[in-house]
C-alpha cells in the first residue's frame, strides 16, 4: 500500500513539472492588421486666394445651398474625378444665372461672381457623377505687377493683379480653335468693358485665331480675369506687358536751298 501511495505521488510531480497546465494564448504582434481602406481627401483650388474656411461647401451628394452673403467677390471651386457635364444655377444673383462647364477627365477648375448687395442666394449645382465644391471669399493677397504672366488649364479664375492707367499688350497661346476665352475684372468683380460698352475687355474671340491685342486701361487699380474653355483641361498660358512707346517724330529732314 506504501509503495502505491509513492507511486501516485512520484506520476502526480510528472504531470506538474511537464507543463501541461494550459497556458492563455497571446496574439503576435507581427500579425498584420487588415483596415478598410478611406478616400484622401481632395480640395479644389483656384488662382485667387481664399480668406478663411469655405463660406459653404458641396458634393454630388449636397448639391444645392442657400445663404445670406455680403458684397464681395467669391470664388466658386470644383472638383472632378473624370469626364462631367457640370452646371452652376445661381438665385438672387444678377451677373449670370446658369454656366455649364464640361471636363473630359479629371479637373479642378472655378468660377468667380460678385454680389453688389447683401442678400440671400440659392446656389445648386448639377452633374453627373461624383464631384465636390466649395464657395469662398476672394483674398487680394499681394497683388502681381507687370510684367503679368499667367497659366492655367481650363476654366478657371487668376490671381489678382495691379495695372497703372496706359497701353499695354495682352498676348495668349493658341493651339486649337476655338481658344479658351478671358474676361477682364475689376477688383470688385464687375467686368472691363469697351469704350463702346460693346464687349468685355480684352476682346479676342473664342474663334479668333489672333494671339495679342492692345488693352487701353483707362483707370489704374487693382483686377483680375476669369477663364471659360470648352474643354477641361486645357493648358492656356497669357501675359500682359507694357505697350513700347514710340519715340516722338522729329522735324524730318532738313530741306536745301535751292
Amino acid at each position: 500500500m506504501r509503495r502505491l501511495i509513492i507511486i501516485a505521488m512520484f506520476l502526480i510531480i510528472c504531470i506538474i513539472s511537464c507543463g501541461c497546465t494550459q497556458q492563455p494564448v497571446t496574439p503576435s504582434t507581427g500579425e498584420k492588421q487588415i483596415s478598410t481602406p478611406t478616400a484622401a481627401p481632395i480640395t479644389p483650388t483656384h488662382g485667387i486666394l481664399s480668406t478663411g474656411s469655405p463660406v459653404a461647401e458641396f458634393s454630388n451628394v449636397q448639391p444645392n445651398v442657400t445663404l445670406t452673403l455680403d458684397p464681395g467677390v467669391y470664388i466658386l471651386s470644383f472638383q472632378t474625378d473624370g469626364p462631367r457635364k457640370m452646371q452652376f444655377l445661381i438665385n438672387g444673383f444678377e451677373d449670370y444665372e446658369v454656366e455649364e462647364v464640361l471636363t473630359n477627365g479629371p479637373f479642378t477648375g472655378a468660377l468667380t461672381f460678385s454680389p453688389t448687395k447683401t442678400g440671400e442666394y440659392t446656389l445648386q449645382i448639377a452633374g453627373n457623377g461624383s464631384w465636390i465644391a466649395q464657395l469662398n471669399r476672394a483674398d487680394m493677397g499681394t497683388p502681381m505687377k507687370v510684367p503679368i504672366n499667367l497659366s492655367g488649364s481650363g476654366t478657371q479664375v487668376t490671381p489678382f493683379f495691379y495695372l497703372d492707367t496706359g497701353l499695354y499688350i495682352f498676348e495668349r497661346n493658341v493651339t486649337r480653335i476655338p481658344t479658351t476665352e478671358f474676361l477682364l475684372r475689376y477688383s470688385n468683380g464687375s467686368f472691363v468693358m469697351d469704350p463702346s460698352n460693346s464687349y468685355v475687355l480684352p476682346g479676342l474671340g473664342v474663334g479668333s485665331p489672333k494671339t495679342w491685342i492692345f488693352l487701353n486701361i483707362t483707370e489704374s487699380g487693382i483686377y483680375y480675369m476669369n477663364t471659360n474653355s470648352d474643354q477641361n483641361p486645357c493648358n492656356w498660358t497669357a501675359s500682359i506687358i507694357p505697350s513700347p512707346t514710340l519715340p516722338p517724330l522729329g522735324p524730318g529732314p532738313a530741306r536745301l536751298p535751292e
